[in-house]
Formats: C-alpha cells, sequence, structure tokens
C-alpha cells in the first residue's frame, strides 16, 4: 500500500478552483487538503464542483479526470 501522495491514486476529490488545461492547474480538495491539480486530458476544463479522480503525480501536482469522463 502507498502513502502518501502516491497513495492518493485511485481517490476521488472534488474541484475547489478551476481546472483550465495542463498550463493552468486548478485546486482540488482531497483527504481534508487543498491541493493543486491538472487535468488528464492537457486542453480540458474541469469547473468547481465536479468530482474527479486522482490519475497520476506529475512535477508535484496531481493529475484528475473527471468522474463522469
Amino acid at each position: 500500500m502507498l502513502s502518501g501522495v502516491q497513495g492518493m491514486i485511485g481517490e476521488t476529490a472534488v474541484v475547489t478552483k478551476t481546472i483550465d488545461g495542463a498550463q493552468n492547474p486548478g485546486r482540488i480538495r482531497a483527504r481534508g487538503e487543498e491541493w493543486l491539480a491538472i487535468p488528464l486530458d492537457p486542453t480540458q476544463r474541469i469547473d468547481p464542483g465536479a468530482s474527479v479522480v486522482v490519475a497520476d503525480i506529475d512535477r508535484g501536482l496531481l493529475v484528475v479526470f473527471p468522474v463522469d469522463f
């Protein structure tokens, strides 16, 4: 079992600040904390309130995709 940030892969979170492509990270709330996040699809926009799944970590940013993707 992975711990720390690596252990977050596969977890569900909620977007708190718009994620607008890979060049404009947004914020998600996971494990009771705010994290910077970018979309798995580098051109995708994900608005606040959307549920996302953590797919990966890239240079300290969580890489996410919408649950209803």
